[in-house]
């Protein structure tokens, strides 16, 4: 995508002199990468820390889109783990709100809660302007609504992990050496679906899904063979061989990225096509930077999430501070396609005025604050997190206990304030259970005993074979014993 000569004001508000909409619509598409942590690119996140980078890994791609266009160093996932995370963001609203707030909910499905009744994407941007084309390729992982029943256009089904795995994973036959997570092969759909639109002179939404960089990873050989011979970087640790495969993972997802704004250039659309990369969690793969923890957990690595932005009106070479999350791409999308104002129930906020004024511009959402809910009954402390400006509140779900940081000043949560700023500690704490309160939040011990029912249930089933099988039945008891071992779990170090 090559550098604007001129800054383009957003095309959606150019109006002609007979107040017309100025053509050519705006096309969108959304890179969206699994499970990769926010220093899990060769871009610098924050602008003035250089620990918010790789230097293992090669994203060039990236920075090339990080030199046209903008860097968001305060971006969110929706969640810690990948369902909910697609759901905050496929919805405009906080899984705390939509009630899918974990991988596994079953207490959702108990009562019958699958998101029929909310607005997709697709559906929300063809209200506004049915013109547009939208597709969704590569992983869907949010099995409550489907992407045919979300009304995409064009997809790939209902697809999982266990597609990024193997080429037909219920007989296990592996994916071919040179298209490793089926990035590859996601691409040239990708481009198929931006040719049609272009040589039709559609506008077009494209949501890109990547099933890389979740495990299992893989990589192309001769990658891999590349990072066989590169030093580590000092005071790194790395799980042995696994960090040439990841890294070579990751270099591997970054040239489909310039594949695809390649194609852009090639059909002469870039100019008016918004990119945004992001991931759905925090990483999976450690270390995580500065940041403490890492998917699965609440703490910055689990969801603060790498996001870069370049596209018609958006200022090149920008870093934008202002916390966004994943919730906040569906109002972006409608207000770049001239959709209507959306009503309160929205928890995001349309980034647009960031996109033309970074720092100088202002995003209103639904919901002020950020509001993570994270009822989950397993290995993990259950918590809920509020971040309001520089300042977030951290609560346990079992013991109530919070905790308050600046992550502007304390960006690896190390410092409590709970102590030295009690009334700020009391408000957002006040806040928070205000707001899970009001969209009747999932309570974590309903969760938790919708879950052991479940594994009860599969338990009882073994019970009942002729010869149970004594492994699946220890699995089960395990289970069984660390949804109790979690109750006592607070937020530890």
């Amino acid at each position: 995508m090559k550098t604007l000569k001129r800054l383009w004001i957003l095309p959606f508000i150019l109006l002609t002199a007979t107040g017309h909409a100025a053509d050519p619509k705006p096309n969108i598409i959304l890179f969206f990468t699994d499970d990769q942590g926010w220093a899990d690119t060769s871009v610098r996140m924050m602008k003035d820390r250089a620990d918010s980078r790789s230097t293992y890994f090669r994203t060039p791609a990236l920075e090339k889109m990080a030199r046209e266009g903008m860097v968001f160093s305060n971006a969110y996932s929706p969640a810690p783990t990948c369902t909910p995370s697609r759901g905050g963001i496929q919805f405009g609203k906080t899984p705390c709100r939509l009630k899918q707030t974990v991988v596994h909910d079953r207490l959702a499905f108990d009562r019958g809660i699958d998101c029929k009744d909310q607005v997709s994407i697709p559906q929300r941007i063809k209200a506004a302007d049915p013109d547009y084309v939208t597709a969704h390729f590569g992983k869907w992982g949010f099995h409550p609504r489907p992407p045919e029943h979300a009304e995409y256009d064009q997809s790939d089904g209902n697809t999982n992990n266990g597609e990024g795995d193997y080429l037909s994973h219920k007989d296990g036959t592996p994916l071919p050496p040179d298209d490793p997570k089926r990035i590859f092969s996601t691409t040239r759909r990708a481009h198929a679906f931006m040719e049609e639109q272009a040589h039709a002179g559609r506008p077009f939404f494209m949501q890109l899904s990547h099933y890389a960089v979740h495990v299992g990873h893989g990589a192309r050989p001769e990658t891999i063979a590349r990072y066989e011979e590169l030093p580590r970087p000092d005071g790194k640790k790395y799980h042995g061989s696994k960090a040439q495969v990841y890294a070579a993972m990751i270099e591997d997802l970054d040239e489909a990225l310039g594949k695809v704004l390649t194609k852009l250039e090639e059909l002469g659309i870039e100019d008016h096509t918004y990119v945004l990369f992001t991931s759905d969690n925090g990483g999976g793969f450690r270390p995580n930077g500065p940041l403490k923890g890492g998917k699965g957990s609440a703490w910055e690595g689990g969801i603060r999430v790498p996001m870069v932005v370049c596209g018609p009106g958006v200022p090149a070479g920008t870093y934008c501070d202002v916390p966004v999350a994943g919730w906040d791409v569906y109002p972006t999308v409608n207000e770049i396609v001239g959709g209507k104002p959306l009503p309160a129930e929205y928890d995001g906020g349309s980034m647009v005025d960031l996109l033309r004024k970074g720092n100088a511009g202002a995003i209103r959402r639904g919901t002020r604050e950020l509001i993570f809910h994270y009822p989950w009954y397993g290995s993990k402390p259950p918590v809920s997190v509020i971040r309001d400006g520089p300042y977030k509140l951290v609560m346990s779900l079992n013991t109530g206990e919070t905790r308050l940081y600046n992550l502007d000043d304390d960006i690896g949560e190390q410092q409590d304030l709970s102590g030295s700023m009690p009334e700020k500690a009391q408000a957002l704490h006040r806040r928070l259970l205000d707001y899970l309160k009001d969209v009747d939040a999932e309570d974590v011990e309903d969760m938790r005993q919708a879950r052991k029912t479940e594994v009860e249930g599969y338990r009882d089933l073994e019970l009942k074979k002729d010869r149970p099988d004594p492994e699946t039945l220890e699995r089960f008891a395990k289970s069984l014993q660390m949804f109790e071992n979690n109750r006592t779990l607070g937020l530890g170090d």
